[in-house]
């Protein structure tokens, strides 16, 4: 009985080999639609097969997933490998079957089964698909060995890896990322791309030892000037400055259409290992943002042709900021000399003796950052002119020639005065404007009103003009041109 059940069970697995097996569809998953696409990280493989049965297609998948990867590896014509070559990637493809027929004991490490799946073809044969993903360090890693193997890495390349790996042991890594890159020119050379490959992220890894900080930033800075101060950056690895070492400055400026873009400048460090950029002319107020990155320019200059897919994922990765700072800028209003004068009357329109509201409006835009001062202008001439006269007397009057570029004049008024008890209530109000001296144009305009409450009368009305005073500031701070 018991011979008798396994030649039973035996004949139910042959038919389940020859028949398709159960479960399977009669299309493919969804998945199988879009193959699988290289990352950042990893290389993408997809294999496929068809034959009578599952095992039959998923042979032929297997088997031609490994000729994409071993072409992938750039070993060439099997014919020119050295002896002992074959035997190391059949070695290979053997660890790799079998890593895709039990993935859940796969032992090549940075090897993931992403999907696999067979299906009934329309012709009624069977279909069989697998996905894998490959962490590219460790499969460029692998194509370095069977390259060796085969005799396609030649000793050049080798003596180079093995100057760049003691480098980086030595704390040089700046030499590293250089002996790398000349490594990747001999890969090129020899049309070894799997080296050539291990050589760029080789570049890209030591770089990534980098260490920045930053020493100094601008002071202040004003929109339309450029800062009298660097952004200075020290860069180093392992204690160790890197000293003669190109980098890459991104800051904020105006594109041709006054935009606001990005620039770029490539900057050496210094023997210290400082890299001091000075921004050129502001375009906008506000926070300016400086990068820094490795420049890829230098390892560039060892390759005969830097323009190729592998080329352009090295520099854009290898140029990716590494460091951030930034700095405010204020608008160019600051750095102009401005001149202040306010009419106070009272609730009849005449003047008064008081100069509360352009004592609050100076004492703000100075704490600010502005250059302004009160002019030497009796206010109460402002009563006969209008706006326009003014603008033009002070024009021409040699006492401000010259001396101020804009104006901040205003007429203010006492508008209502009541006493509650011991208790003074004021409101104020009225207009302030800025103007060009020298252009004879208004800027600005704005109209404002402040009320203060105080057990003086006098007290109440010096306390609200020079309210009123402030807001005017706090007006000008936030939106004048």
């Amino acid at each position: 009985m018991r011979v008798r059940s396994l030649v039973l069970i035996s004949f139910i697995l042959f038919l389940y080999s020859c028949a398709g097996g159960p479960g399977l569809k009669d299309s493919p998953p969804v998945w199988y639609s879009q193959a699988p696409q290289d990352s950042e990280s990893q290389y993408a493989f997809r294999g496929e097969g068809q034959g009578e049965t599952v095992a039959f297609a998923r042979s032929k998948a297997i088997d031609d997933l490994t000729a994409k990867v071993l072409k992938a590896m750039n070993l060439g014509n099997k014919d020119g490998w050295a002896d002992g070559g074959k035997a190391r990637v059949d070695d290979f493809s053997k660890q790799l079957n079998e890593a895709l027929r039990d993935p859940e004991n796969a032992g090549m490490d940075g090897l993931v089964v992403a999907r696999r799946g067979a299906w009934y073809a329309a012709d009624g044969s069977v279909e069989w698909a697998v996905d894998i993903l490959w962490d590219k360090e460790i499969f460029d890693n692998w194509a370095i060995i069977l390259s060796d193997a085969t005799g396609v890495a030649g000793p050049e390349f080798r003596a180079f890896e093995a100057r760049a790996r003691a480098a980086v042991d030595a704390g040089n890594i700046y030499e590293a990322a250089l002996l790398w890159a000349a490594a990747a020119g001999v890969a090129e050379k020899e049309n070894n791309m799997s080296a050539f490959r291990l050589a760029l992220n080789g570049i890209q890894s030591v770089m990534e030892m980098m260490d920045y900080t930053v020493q100094s930033l601008p002071g202040r800075a004003y929109v339309g000037l450029r800062p009298d101060e660097a952004v200075v950056f020290s860069v180093s690895s392992k204690g160790k400055p890197a000293g003669d070492a190109e980098f890459v400055i991104t800051y904020p400026r105006a594109s041709r259409d006054g935009s606001p873009s990005r620039g770029q400048a490539r900057i050496s460090s210094d023997s210290e290992g400082v890299v001091a950029f000075r921004p050129p002319e502001i375009a906008f107020a506000g926070t300016q943002e400086i990068t820094i990155a490795p420049s890829s320019m230098p390892f560039l200059e060892y390759l005969e042709d830097p323009a190729n897919r592998y080329v352009d994922e090295f520099a854009a990765g290898l140029e990716t900021p590494a460091a951030e700072t930034e700095y405010e800028a204020l608008p160019r209003l600051r750095t102009l000399p401005m001149g202040i004068v306010i009419l106070e009357t009272d609730l009849a329109g005449n003047p008064l003796d008081s100069d509360a509201a352009a004592r609050g409006l100076l004492d703000d835009l100075i704490t600010d950052g502005f250059d302004v001062s009160i002019m030497d202008l009796d206010p109460r001439e402002m009563i006969s002119r209008s706006e326009r006269a003014l603008l033009r007397d002070i024009k021409a009057d040699s006492r401000f020639s010259g001396a101020y570029d804009r104006v901040l004049h205003a007429r203010v008024s006492l508008e209502s005065f009541q006493q509650e008890g011991d208790n003074f209530t004021v409101k104020v109000g009225g207009y302030l404007a800025m103007s060009d001296i020298e252009r004879q144009v208004t800027l600005f305009r704005t109209e404002l009103t402040k009320t203060s409450r105080a057990s003086s009368g006098q007290q109440a009305m010096t306390a609200a003009f020079r309210q009123l005073g402030r807001s005017f500031a706090e007006e000008i701070i936030a939106w004048a041109p």
